[in-house]
């Protein structure tokens, strides 16, 4: 018999240190940028530590927190973003991740959350009467097509600059725009929209896009160039920061606080004005590219057309108190014991006087039965006493119709006490 001696060995393997181009190029080349920018910011903050021989110890990491935070004063919201990237740097970078320091992710967490101050929303009726103002010169006449062109897209200030001569075509109904949304990463399909030719907004885009194509001879690329004093535009175009100013510009038009409107207030204004309309979720999140409808729902839940819908349906409750009840007639035979004891000593057959009830005119009126008179003599065969009583009460009421309903509770006596049917 042979024996066998197996022995395991154990290899411990160093994990390999990528370098930083090896990282980037696992990363897609559409958000590569934003990862570049962040990893630069965090290593400039430890220009002492080799980021090539290992990962970077928790103090450095609380530090560059600690300094987004603090130093370039970063929400909190937006430290998480910066976090991610980190993360996903440091992963393929050394296969490390951020989660094995719960001291920086409850660092994070302690810091006070931020109130986020939306951009405010123009009066529509001022927003406009901008629209279709005609404009002293070619300075105001391209603010106000980048107006027009942001409120009735929607538009994202990147988004506006990023138009295209190319995709905007005259329509009988108005300017048909076809753009892509921004923030749209797996669906990068164009999307459309219409300014409306009703109202007169196309004619009014159509000044500026005319004098881009006979001034400056561009029928294609850009759609934006600064506008000078007088009728004419320069061939410099516009760059985002001056599509920051116009809505400030506006406002200070409009006599309303500057710091309070952004670029974002056209994009606000157009979908509070396309709930006030009447827009469900699924339209909203269509044409305006959210991601969920959970977006929308400030829009739509303080819309005046939701507002409309909830005080008619709480008016309908006052409604229904208003409304006159069912009318319920007690009979009463008071004398039903003395009756009863008068039909028991006569014949059945015999024609009999019973008590006439006595009729009140308003109760019939409420319950919407025309006043019949009753003889006070009503020949009638009695199989029994009580049903002789039932019938002739109910023989004293015409007959209903419609949907009046009168309740009858007839009260009838014996020897021994009263009896309800």
């Amino acid at each position: 018999m042979f024996g066998c001696h197996i022995v395991w060995s154990c290899c411990i393997m160093e994990k390999k240190i990528y370098s930083d181009e090896e990282v980037f190029e696992q990363i897609k080349p559409v958000s590569r940028k934003a990862y570049v920018k962040a990893w630069k910011g965090f290593k400039d903050l430890a220009p002492d530590f080799n980021f090539e021989e290992g990962p970077p110890g928790e103090e450095i990491i609380v530090s560059y927190f600690r300094y987004l935070r603090f130093e370039k004063k970063v929400a909190s919201t937006s430290l998480w973003t910066f976090y991610s990237y980190v993360n996903s740097i440091l992963k393929r970078k050394y296969g490390f991740k951020l989660q094995e320091l719960p001291r920086v992710t409850m660092l994070i967490k302690g810091f006070e959350e931020d109130v986020k101050k939306k951009a405010a929303i123009f009066d529509e009726t001022l927003l406009k009467k901008f629209m279709v103002k005609e404009m002293e010169s070619a300075y105001w006449e391209v603010r106000q097509a980048v107006v027009i062109l942001a409120y009735f897209g929607g538009l994202r200030n990147i988004e506006c600059l990023q138009l295209r001569l190319e995709k905007i075509t005259r329509a009988p109904e108005g300017y048909i725009v076809n753009h892509k949304r921004a923030k749209q990463r797996t669906d990068a399909t164009f999307t459309r929209f219409l300014v409306p030719q009703e109202g007169g907004y196309a004619d009014r885009l159509a000044i500026y896009l005319n004098k881009v194509n006979q001034q400056l001879d561009k029928f294609a690329g850009r759609v934006w160039y600064t506008g000078t004093k007088n009728s004419h535009l320069k061939r410099q175009g516009m760059g985002k920061n001056s599509l920051y100013e116009i809505p400030h510009l506006m406002a200070k038009l409009f006599n309303m606080p500057e710091d309070d409107y952004t670029f974002h207030s056209f994009r606000r204004t157009a979908a509070t004005n396309a709930a006030d309309a009447g827009s469900t979720t699924e339209q909203l999140v269509d044409f305006f590219g959210w991601k969920n409808g959970s977006m929308c729902q400030e829009y739509i839940s303080s819309s005046k057309h939701a507002i409309k819908g909830m005080a008619s349906k709480l008016g309908a409750f006052e409604q229904i108190l208003s409304q006159d009840p069912v009318v319920e007639v007690d009979v009463e035979m008071e004398e039903a014991k003395e009756v009863a004891q008068e039909v028991a000593q006569e014949d059945p057959l015999k024609e009999m006087e019973f008590i006439v009830m006595e009729e009140d005119p308003e109760m019939y009126a409420m319950a919407g039965i025309q006043l019949v008179s009753v003889p006070v003599n009503v020949p009638v065969s009695v199989p029994s006493n009580i049903e002789c009583t039932i019938r002739q009460a109910l023989a004293s009421v015409p007959s209903v119709s419609g949907n009046n309903t009168v309740n009858f509770n007839i009260v009838c006596g014996n020897f021994n006490g009263p009896v309800s049917f």
